[in-house]
């Protein structure tokens, strides 16, 4: 099989998935120390949106990366030979896909949760709202196919 010409930029490479995790952990860590540190006193309810908040920001600029590196294997059934095949239209469509889905779960908890400030529901009732939208989102993408046949 002749391999595409847009595909030798494509190198097989997790350095920047390894580093996006890495700095996840490190600002996470920092938020935590700065936050006793400072003393900011900040409720329950602000600290579980922030870090809801957080960890969606997060989640979409792991999939703007993909997007613009084209690193579509860093999704979890997607093979490295598969990228390599697919060409770069398809890939960047495939990691597009993925970014628009957790973007608009993201627009969606922000609005839930600014009526969640309004009408006072339990932090119990954030998490489980927080956690339903992530997992329909991750649900949402699995149809997604790189090639499309």
């Amino acid at each position: 099989m002749q391999q595409n010409k847009d595909n030798k930029n494509l190198e097989k490479s997790y350095k920047l998935l390894v580093g996006w995790i890495l700095s996840l952990l490190v600002i996470t860590g920092l938020f935590s120390v700065l936050q006793i540190r400072l003393n900011l006193n900040l409720s329950s309810k602000v600290v579980t949106f922030f870090c809801f908040y957080f960890i969606h920001l997060y989640i979409i600029s792991l999939f703007l990366m993909i997007y613009k590196t084209e690193r579509v294997y860093y999704i979890n059934y997607v093979t490295y030979k598969e990228a390599q095949e697919a060409t770069r239209e398809e890939r960047r469509a495939f990691a597009y896909k993925h970014l628009r889905v957790f973007c608009i779960a993201t627009i969606i908890f922000i609005i839930y949760s600014i009526i969640s400030l309004i009408f006072e529901y339990l932090i119990i009732v954030d998490i489980g709202v927080f956690t339903m939208i992530t997992i329909i989102s991750a649900i949402r993408t699995v149809p997604f196919r790189l090639k499309e046949k």
